[in-house]
């Protein structure tokens, strides 16, 4: 079952209304491995980076694949990935 408690209750919402969608969201992870990559990769997720500083996979998925990721007892958050800027 998904865990919502796992992703931004807006983000959350836009995942169960658009389920097919392909979406560009960062996975935040205990720890960056082959095996969570794998894991990410068996629920159709793509991972186009690994980032270090904040052990997260930054991947292209349906929200099907996102909310099924979301099992995963290693992966501690999901958001969307969007620009940030610095004022």
């Amino acid at each position: 079952m998904p865990s919502p408690t796992k992703f931004p209750p807006s983000f959350w919402s836009y995942l169960q209304a658009h389920p097919d969608e392909s979406i560009a969201a960062i996975v935040r992870v205990q720890t960056l491995s082959p095996e969570m990559e794998r894991a990410a990769m068996d629920a159709g997720c793509r991972v186009r980076r690994r980032l270090t500083l904040i052990p997260s996979l930054a991947v292209d998925a349906s929200g099907r694949a996102l909310m099924a990721l979301s099992d995963h007892p290693h992966v501690t958050r999901i958001e969307p990935d969007q620009d940030i800027r610095a004022f």
